[in-house]
């Protein structure tokens, strides 16, 4: 169905609009999440990869503080 605001009859449906609308949002946001935690990911396999180009080891766990969310990650 095309127009997910049209009921079968070809009337407006406002539940079902509101239902997957929800739904769309809700995906959205689990897809940024998943691209957030993608890209903090990589950059701690820079930062480890910096370390071992000079020689030098991590020693401690690496806690980064996402200053938007103020998530953090380990």
């Amino acid at each position: 169905m095309e127009r997910y605001w049209e009921n079968g009859s070809g009337y407006y449906d406002p539940t079902a609009t509101k239902a997957i609308e929800r739904e769309n949002a809700a995906a959205k946001k689990k897809k940024k999440q998943k691209s957030r935690n993608k890209l903090v990911h990589n950059t701690i396999q820079e930062i480890k990869f910096i370390l071992e180009s000079r020689d030098l080891e991590l020693v401690g766990r690496i806690v980064i503080r996402d200053k938007k969310t103020n998530k953090k990650y380990k």
